[in-house]
């Protein structure tokens, strides 16, 4: 797919908005932690900052021919290059107008429901590296830079779900969480080193046109369940479910934050980012289908069996 340079003014206002929230994080967790309102009032500024953004990215690109792309070569090897920019198209600003909304109204619904907690100002840090690392994955140009913040998205939720950590059960709920979604990011790692060593390209617009023309189809079936294994544990698939309702036990807006079109939702994201790619293997949609029905059929029980109406809606 062919792809045209974005201008000097839509440079900055996406690095704007993928930073901001990064800006926000350092301060709260470096300069403002003991100064709660001030804290608050620099998270909330700037989460609203790069929604407003994302909503002028959204407007001014409806009619959008050809993607937006910014890439700079990161990693450089024989016949392997790594690159690192950002990819504005309609489904990335779409997704980016979801996360920046959803985190914004998360924060601000915080401002109540946190109210007098001791340690708001690094909760709301933690808001702020979350929103970080959506925003900087949707906008992704690379999947090796996807990958990257594919994780920190992992870390931030982490921090999220254990907020609580004096509580046993918020505790657990956190290293769960971590566990399972490591052990489906293990096969997305190694679904990227098999694409590295037999295409030496990992920009997503590349991959998407060429990988069907240089793979094998075995390679490639292989390749893209490897690569759905992260989805498997990010988006709570069958086998790696269980995390998703005890992750409850964290704080009620980090809860809507997780279950929301944002983490959970990033499973999704990634397999409508290569949907292209995956086109090219029936086996391994077959797959993704076989899987998606049984963690239906799952969950529905679960839910069934569930006493915490928090878990049933999980």
């Amino acid at each position: 797919m062919s792809s045209v340079a974005p201008s000097n003014l839509i440079r900055w206002l996406t690095l704007t908005a993928m930073v901001m929230p990064l800006i926000s994080f350092f301060i709260l967790f470096f300069v403002t932690r003991a100064r709660v309102k001030l804290s608050c009032a620099i998270s909330i500024f700037c989460a609203s900052v790069s929604l407003l953004i994302a909503w002028f990215l959204l407007f001014h690109f409806r009619h959008i021919q050809a993607p937006q792309v910014l890439e700079y070569v990161w990693l450089a090897g024989q016949g392997a290059s790594i690159t690192f920019g950002f990819l504005l198209d309609p489904l990335s600003l779409l997704m980016l107008c979801i996360v920046t909304s959803i985190s914004f109204l998360v924060q601000v619904y915080s401002l109540g429901y946190m109210a007098g907690d001791a340690g708001i100002a690094k909760y709301y840090s933690f808001l702020s590296i979350f929103a970080w690392s959506m925003i900087s994955m949707v906008v992704a140009s690379g999947l090796m830079q996807l990958y990257i913040f594919w994780e920190l998205v992992g870390l931030s939720s982490y921090l999220l779900i254990g907020f609580w950590h004096h509580k046993f059960s918020a505790s657990q709920a956190g290293k769960k969480a971590f566990v399972m979604t490591r052990l489906g990011d293990l096969g997305f790692f190694l679904g990227i080193i098999s694409l590295v060593l037999n295409l030496g390209d990992l920009s997503i617009l590349n991959l998407n046109g060429a990988a069907a023309a240089k793979l094998s189809t075995g390679l490639l079936t292989l390749s893209a369940l490897l690569i759905f294994m992260g989805v498997v544990g990010k988006s709570a698939q069958f086998p790696l479910l269980t995390w998703l309702p005890d992750a409850m036990e964290g704080p009620t807006p980090v809860s809507a934050l997780l279950h929301s079109a944002t983490m959970v939702a990033a499973g999704v994201y990634l397999v409508s980012r290569l949907f292209p790619f995956y086109m090219h293997s029936p086996d391994a949609l077959l797959v993704i289908l076989s899987i998606g029905t049984i963690t239906m059929l799952l969950s529905s029980t679960m839910a069934m069996t569930a006493r915490d109406i928090k878990q049933v809606w999980a």
